[in-house]
């Protein structure tokens, strides 16, 4: 009768305990991965939503569309869906670097570098601060990009609802109308350089980012 062997709890931690510095290393790559995706193909999507919001918003007119709205015409409101896209991926783009981050960061300390001085741990205590330094410079890029396309977001909504508002008041309120085209104008106008500052940031967080990959993947190397 063949013998079947208890559960020894010992042996499975002792497994697990080997284990885990292999599962560490494999997540440190994988995030290194990551950094690549953020820095092209992730990166490519973001840049094209945002060039297509601002290509819209710009050929928007707003003293046009009151022309067409006064003969009859449909209202014809600036569209925000571009945006809304724009938004949703460059926030897409943030969480996966933020993902690669923790990835590294786990890898990191599991082996004491964040803690250690700038005269301790040597050679990779060193890379691992350079890493982090790209890191917290890729970060501020991405929270740029995200406070200007949300600042985009609100002028637009603002716009929009005073554009309606004023659309439908009776001819008599054409001074009023004009006062309120001109600051829906501005807000159209200012969505505009919002959008194309956040392609400045993306662009900038980009190259970055890059200089963050190569940092990480020092880091791995020293550690051997």
């Amino acid at each position: 009768m063949a013998r079947v062997d208890g559960y020894n709890p010992k042996k499975k931690r002792g497994r697990e305990e080997e284990e885990y510095p292999v599962r560490r290393r494999q997540r440190a790559r994988a995030a290194i991965g990551t950094l690549l995706r953020v820095a092209t193909s992730e990166w490519e999507e973001v840049n094209k939503s945002l060039e297509s919001a601002h290509r819209r918003l710009r050929g928007f007119d707003v003293a046009d569309m009151l022309r067409r709205r006064r003969a009859g015409r449909r209202l014809r409101k600036p569209r925000g869906r571009s945006l809304d896209i724009a938004h949703g991926k460059l926030k897409r783009l943030v969480l996966l670097h933020h993902a690669a981050g923790d990835g590294l960061w786990d890898y990191g300390a599991h082996h004491g570098l964040p803690w250690q001085e700038e005269d301790e741990g040597g050679d990779a205590a060193a890379r691992w601060r350079a890493w982090k330094q790209r890191g917290d410079v890729s970060d501020r890029h991405a929270d740029d990009a995200l406070l200007r396309v949300r600042a985009a977001l609100r002028d637009l909504t603002e716009a929009v609802r005073i554009l309606h508002a004023v659309s439908t008041k009776p001819p008599g309120f054409r001074g009023p109308r004009a006062v309120w085209a001109a600051v829906a104008d501005r807000l159209v106008r200012g969505a505009t350089d919002e959008v194309a500052a956040a392609q400045g940031a993306v662009g900038r967080m980009r190259r970055a980012v890059v200089l963050e990959f190569f940092a990480a993947w020092d880091v791995l190397t020293a550690m051997g």
